[in-house]
């Protein structure tokens, strides 16, 4: 792949992108955005552990502790960023579930069913 191909490839996504950001995207709460930037704040929080914890164990000369930060840093961001995740997951799912019984009442009846008995 030469330089510009990767280029194109670039500018393609950059458009894709605007495209998808119009005022609409951008002044009401229809699409969640967190759960996009979630992703990138994990593989933040990553590397900072893990550097965190390679710099104890070359510069401080501390194995013990540079292991805890790599070890137990990953794992605790990866716990959190997945609470987070499931939060919103559970909004999804709240919202397929309202969407999917928005015709029925509270036992079950479909509204048409409703309308027919009136009659």
């Amino acid at each position: 792949m030469n330089n510009n191909e990767i280029w194109e490839s670039i500018k393609k996504a950059l458009n894709a992108l605007a495209n998808k950001l119009d005022n609409h995207y951008m002044f009401y709460l229809d699409e969640m955005v967190t759960p996009k930037l979630i992703t990138l704040f994990y593989w933040i929080l990553l590397f900072a552990f893990i550097t965190k914890g390679l710099g104890d164990i070359f510069l401080e000369g501390d194995f013990w502790r540079g292991l805890v930060w790599v070890v137990g840093g990953s794992l605790a961001s990866r716990v959190a960023c997945e609470l987070v995740v499931v939060l919103f997951r559970i909004n999804e799912n709240l919202g397929e579930i309202n969407d999917k019984t928005s015709g029925t009442d509270s036992l079950g009846n479909a509204s048409f069913e409703k309308d027919y008995y009136k009659h």
